[in-house]
């Protein structure tokens, strides 16, 4: 158990041990990690930007964020649960898994996803590129919840900041 963050940012380690329990927030950015293990519990933020992580254990637990950004994940665990946001932006991800359940926000820009699932939950916002998904009945649903971002409408920088600090979605 670690009692507060562990920043492993840029290091050369290469495993963490199973069980592990970080009662703050785990940094791996830049790390060479490539797979976490089993038991793995981060009370707050996981934050695993570029790094090569291609994918999560089944039993992962957050209690905050997870950002992948840059990472290379590929896949998700099916009924993978989050309180926070969840960043994937601008990783080889295709598809997201069933029972997805992201509390605040979920940014899937510069994906390779094309279709929302049916099941999936986002508490708040979801930041994606229009162009990329078909307007299947996930889709749908979420565009009625009012929470879409898309990558599109975001390009008057401070029109995008005064919603976002307004809590305000865009629907288009």
């Amino acid at each position: 158990m670690i009692y507060g963050s562990l920043n492993l940012t840029s290091s050369g380690i290469t495993h963490i041990p199973p069980k592990l329990i970080v009662i703050n927030s785990l940094i791996m950015r830049y790390s060479q990690m490539e797979s976490l293990p089993n038991g793995l519990q981060v009370l707050e933020d996981l934050d695993l930007k570029n790094t090569p992580v291609k994918t999560l254990p089944q039993d992962l637990q957050v209690g905050g964020n997870v950002f992948l950004e840059n990472s290379q994940i590929s896949e998700l665990p099916d009924n993978f649960g989050i309180e926070g946001g969840l960043d994937l932006e601008n990783t080889p991800i295709k598809t997201l898994p069933r029972n997805l359940f992201v509390g605040d926000y979920l940014n899937i820009q510069g994906t390779n996803i094309t279709a929302l699932p049916e099941d999936l939950y986002v508490g708040k916002n979801l930041l994606l590129d229009v162009d990329r998904i078909a307007h299947n009945a996930a889709f749908e649903n979420i565009l009625a919840q009012g929470v879409i971002w898309p990558r599109q409408d975001w390009g008057g920088g401070k029109r995008a900041a005064a919603r976002a600090e307004a809590g305000q979605s865009v629907v288009y």
